[in-house]
Parts: structure tokens; C-alpha cells; sequence
């Protein structure tokens, strides 16, 4: 990898220490507080916006939220081969990883110094009592942000190894054991509808980043689909959804026209846009560097999570050609030099990654929406289909086939509407990292008999040899070697 992190526990982390440059003026250029010690607590609002700014700055350095998350996503899943030249991202394509992996090492590690820098806000701001708050529900609205950001951490945390240490403070237990997912997904909802009740509808242009009620919204339908309550999810998704979607929502969200705006690196924090990890000059990512062909980027770096032929299969059977290439840059002769594993060498047209389309020598500017309308849209038409309102979900994927000239979808039992929608997310949202889960809430047998069956670009076998317990990964190796109350997953 382009940067080596030394190892971190977690639960000794209180927050990390980041950096945003002088260039832009969002929010996020603020300088955040780097550690918690006596002699430089928290004392004034000023001291608290700090802090707030270090906890968003998470996403936009921890390398989870660099690629790992698309990754886990996306390689795991039929959409993604690992690519590159890095045998510990193999295995997570093909199944043989275990507890020692350092890549499942890395994201637990980096979720919890996540986690941490929200906790850090959430200890340290209820005691401030700043004059500059008078008259104001700033307090609230910072307590709410960090809630958000704590809550989306630990979304990826218990999707990806179930139960997990439930940590809310720098105070609590040195050596935590796991907490059950369900008390984990209540702590999640607890503070997301806080969020709810305190956060703004909108930001202005300058606020651009922050999480808003929508955000909370979004969230909450997403852990709620996740758990299989899908009236609960119904709900929520109705709060963020304007009214020519059936929804109530009052953030001024909508679809962009054009599919392809979204990626182009010149509609930042659109109307579309929910949650988007935010880069600028002085808060840049290498993301792109690592995904982007050669022919692009000028340099000879491995390149990673390249499209399956499954993926792409998908999209030219669906007769879509408009998201096919805003998602993939099909490779030219000179991205030959060393195609990407499995496609052989010498192959013309690799399709590589491209959602983030500038790379700009390891310094992309390029920012990663993590949640969008169109996911939100999506999510309902699968709640509605789940409780048996197929009739009241078509229109819903009609809508997102619309935007990118496909005809409506001929589906019309709640059976073949649910394998459409699960093709259509996979359309859409591809690359964004969300296609793991969407296959884990079509249900554990379908998604190992669908891993079970992919096969290589040549058509041969991978065989993956899935199993119920390689849907989660395993608690990393040196983390139960620090943490004895840690117990390891079935089968590792």
C-alpha cells in the first residue's frame, strides 16, 4: 500500500490526529483537536467545532474510507476482482482469508480510531458552557454530528464481523468483550434519531459536508433494512424522499439528471448527495491512484478492484450503457503493460474503476459519496416489495432506470420485483461499496450459492468454496492476542 500504519489498539486511541490544509473554506479546514489530555481539555465552543472537525477528517483519512470499505464491498461480493499485486487482498476475493490477515487488521483498527474521535466529542462537549451558544442549538447539533459519524462506523463494524465491542467512551473498559449486534444496531438507532430531533433540514454552500437530519434518515433506513424490520425502514426512507417519491422529506434531495454528474468531480455535495466524505487540497486522497489505469495516471502502480465479467455481463444485458461506462474505464493498449489479476496479460479493455476519475499523482480531490437519494429510493422499493406492496415499489425502480434511458422494468411479482431490485442497486451503486450487504439481505444460501457459482474472465471455476461462517470476517488475530475478552468468530 501506498502508506504503512503502525499498529494502533483501538481502546487506547482517544483520537487521531489530522490536518487540514490552508486552501479551502469548508468546514473541514478548521484545525482539529489532536489529543485529549488535563492540560488541553475541551473548554469552549471553539475547543468543540475542533474536535468535530477531527471526527469528520476520519473519514477523509483512515484508509477504510480510502477503498478498504469498496473493497469489502465490492471484491467480496460478484462485482469486483481483487486486482493488483497484493496476495493479502486475494484472499479476500477468493475465501482463504483468516484471523491474521492484516487488511481485516487494519479496518477493525480503523473503524475504532473512528469510533474514538467521535467518542471524543460526545465526553468531552456536554461539559462545555460557552456564551458564544446562548441562544443557539449548536451543543445539540455538534452532539448529533459526532452520534451520526460514531453510529456509520459501527454500521460497517457489526455488517462486517457481527458482534463487536459496543464502545461509547474513553472511559469505558480497557479490554472490552463483544456485545451482541442487536444491542450494537439499538445504540446505532439511539443515536441517529437524537440526530433526527436536533440536526438542520439543510446547510448552506460553506457547511458543505456536514451530516443533516437527512443524513440521520438515510442511516436509519439502511440499519433498519439491514435487521429485516422493513416498516421501520419504510419510514425513514419516506422522512429523506421528496413528494414525487412518496416521501415527506424536507431536505430539498432529488436526483441529479444526468447519472454521469455524480462522478465528474464538479458536482460535489449535490442534491443527490447524503453523506460524502469530503477531499480538497489540503485534505486530499491516493484512493484513485490505485484504481485508475495507467493511461490515466502515468505511473506503473498496481491496479486494484477491477470489474468482474459477472458485473459487466450485467450491465450489457440490461442494455445499460450509460452507468457501464461512468463506472468502468475500459482499459487501452498502453493499460497492457501489467494487466490486473485475473484478466491474462496483454488483454485490451480491462475494466477498471472509475468513479473516481482524477488521480492527480496520490493528491485526488475527487470526494466518495458514501450514501445517495438513489440508494434511499431503492431501499424503499425493497421495503414496499418485502411488506407486500409490489404495485406501490415499480415505479420506484422505473424512476431510477429512467434517469439513465431504460425502459421500465417488466417485473411484477413481488418475487421477480425483488431479483429487480437487487439488480437494479447493483446498477446503480456499483463500486460504492454497498453490494455486500445487498447480497446478505437477499440471505446467506443465496449469496454462497451465487459466490459459489463465478467463474473468471476465461469462464473457468473460481472456486470460492463459500461457507456460512467466510460471511463474516474474522476478529483480527492481534486483536484477541491484546483483548482476551475477545471471542473469535465461528470457523476461524
Amino acid at each position: 500500500m501506498k502508506n504503512k500504519h503502525r499498529k494502533i489498539f483501538p481502546f487506547l486511541m482517544a483520537v487521531l490526529a489530522m490536518t487540514a490544509g490552508s486552501c479551502s473554506k469548508d468546514f473541514t479546514n478548521k484545525s482539529p483537536i489532536s489529543t485529549l489530555t488535563t492540560a488541553n481539555f475541551y473548554k469552549t465552543a471553539a475547543d468543540a467545532e475542533a474536535g468535530l472537525v477531527g471526527a469528520y477528517n476520519s473519514y477523509a483519512s483512515l484508509q477504510f474510507y480510502v477503498w478498504d470499505y469498496m473493497t469489502n464491498g465490492e471484491v467480496r461480493s460478484d462485482n469486483c476482482y481483487a486486482g493488483g499485486n497484493n496476495p493479502v487482498n486475494f484472499t479476500l476475493d477468493n475465501f482463504t482469508f483468516n484471523s491474521a490477515n492484516t487488511n481485516v487488521q487494519r479496518n477493525w483498527q480503523d473503524l475504532y480510531n473512528g469510533v474514538g474521535t467521535a467518542n471524543a466529542v460526545l465526553d468531552n462537549v456536554p461539559a462545555i458552557n460557552d456564551p458564544a451558544w446562548d441562544g443557539t442549538n449548536r451543543k445539540a447539533q455538534i452532539l448529533g454530528e459526532a452520534r451520526v459519524l460514531r453510529a456509520f462506523h459501527y454500521y460497517w463494524l457489526v455488517t462486517t464481523w457481527g458482534d463487536v465491542p459496543l464502545v461509547l467512551s474513553s472511559t469505558d473498559p480497557l479490554y472490552p468483550s463483544r456485545t451482541a449486534a442487536a444491542t450494537v444496531y439499538a445504540q446505532m438507532e439511539q443515536d441517529l434519531q437524537y440526530a433526527d430531533s436536533v440536526l438542520p433540514a439543510t446547510v448552506s454552500s460553506a457547511e458543505a459536508g456536514r451530516v443533516t437530519k437527512g443524513t440521520a434518515d438515510a442511516l436509519l433506513a439502511m440499519f433498519y433494512a439491514q435487521q429485516g424490520n422493513y416498516q421501520q425502514c419504510l419510514v425513514y426512507c419516506n422522512l429523506v424522499l421528496p413528494a414525487k417519491f412518496g416521501g415527506t422529506g424536507l431536505g430539498g434531495y432529488d436526483l441529479l439528471p444526468v447519472y454521469d454528474n455524480l462522478f465528474d468531480n464538479n458536482h460535489k455535495n449535490s442534491i443527490e448527495s447524503l453523506f460524502e466524505i469530503q477531499h480538497n487540497t489540503g485534505l486530499v486522497t491516493y484512493g484513485p491512484e490505485l484504481l485508475l489505469p495507467f493511461s490515466l495516471t502515468n505511473d506503473n502502480w498496481p491496479k486494484y478492484n477491477v470489474g468482474t465479467n459477472d458485473l459487466v455481463a450485467a450491465f450489457r444485458n440490461a442494455g445499460d450503457s450509460v452507468r457501464l461506462h461512468s463506472t468502468f474505464y475500459f482499459g487501452l493498449a498502453a493499460d497492457t503493460i501489467a494487466v490486473p489479476p485475473p484478466y491474462l496479460a496483454g488483454t485490451i479493455g480491462v475494466p477498471y474503476a472509475y468513479k473516481w476519475r482524477h488521480a492527480d499523482g496520490w493528491a485526488s480531490t475527487d470526494n466518495e459519496i458514501l450514501i445517495r437519494l438513489a440508494d434511499v429510493i431503492l431501499l424503499k422499493a425493497e421495503a414496499l416489495n418485502q411488506l407486500g406492496q409490489t404495485a406501490q415499489a415499480i415505479p420506484l425502480i422505473n424512476a431510477i432506470r429512467a434517469r439513465v434511458n431504460l425502459a421500465p422494468t417488466t417485473a411484477s411479482t413481488q418475487t421477480d420485483v425483488a431479483a429487480a431490485i437487487l439488480l437494479e442497486r447493483r446498477l446503480e451503486l456499483s463500486l460504492e461499496g454497498h453490494r455486500w450487504n445487498d447480497l446478505l439481505r437477499a440471505g446467506a444460501q443465496y449469496t454462497i450459492t451465487l459466490m459459489n457459482g463465478q467463474v473468471d474472465p476465461s469462464g473457468n471455476p473460481l472456486n470460492y468454496n463459500v461457507t456460512q461462517n467466510l460471511l463474516l470476517y474474522p476478529i483480527p488475530l492481534s486483536e484477541i492476542q491484546l483483548d482476551a475478552n475477545l471471542a473469535q468468530n465461528p470457523g476461524f
